[in-house]
C-alpha cells in the first residue's frame, strides 16, 4: 500500500520518540505487519530501538507479534492482519468494479481513500 503525505509543519518542541511511534502505527495500519528490520530502517534507528517501540505498542495494545518474526496491528488500532478487517472490506466489496472499469476503458484504476491531509492507496487494478 502506498501512502501520498501532504507537507505538514514539524511541531516547534518536537518528541522524537513519539514520533518514532506513530510512524510505526502508521507502518502497521498501511501494510498490516511489518518486521523488526524494516521497522529499524524506516525510522533510521537501531534495531534494538525499533524493538523497544515495538515492545511499548505491545503493551498498549497498539501492535502485537506475528507468527514467526513480525508485528501485526493490535485491538486498539481495530484491525487484524493485512487484509482483514476494515480495510479488507475497503479492498474487497468495490473490487469486482474496479476490474469491471479497468477492463471498460483500458486502463489502470486506483482506489484511494482521503484520511485527513493523506491518500492512502488501497488497490490498483491494472487495464
Amino acid at each position: 500500500m502506498q501512502k501520498v503525505r501532504v507537507s505538514r509543519k514539524i511541531p516547534q518542541y518536537p518528541i522524537e520518540s513519539v514520533d518514532h511511534a506513530l510512524q510505526l502505527v502508521e507502518l502497521l495500519g498501511d501494510h498490516g505487519s511489518v518486521r523488526l528490520k524494516d521497522a529499524a530502517a524506516e525510522l533510521e534507528v537501531s534495531p534494538s530501538t525499533a524493538h523497544r517501540l515495538l515492545a511499548m505498542l505491545i503493551y498498549r495494545g497498539f501492535a502485537e507479534r506475528a507468527t514467526g518474526r513480525g508485528y501485526i496491528p493490535g485491538p486498539a488500532l481495530g484491525a487484524g492482519p493485512a487484509g482483514h478487517g476494515r480495510i479488507g472490506e475497503l479492498r474487497a466489496v468495490p473490487h469486482p468494479l474496479l476490474e469491471e472499469l479497468a477492463a471498460t476503458v483500458k486502463e489502470t484504476v486506483n482506489l484511494m481513500v482521503r484520511v485527513g491531509g493523506e491518500v492512502r492507496l488501497l488497490s490498483t487494478v491494472e487495464g
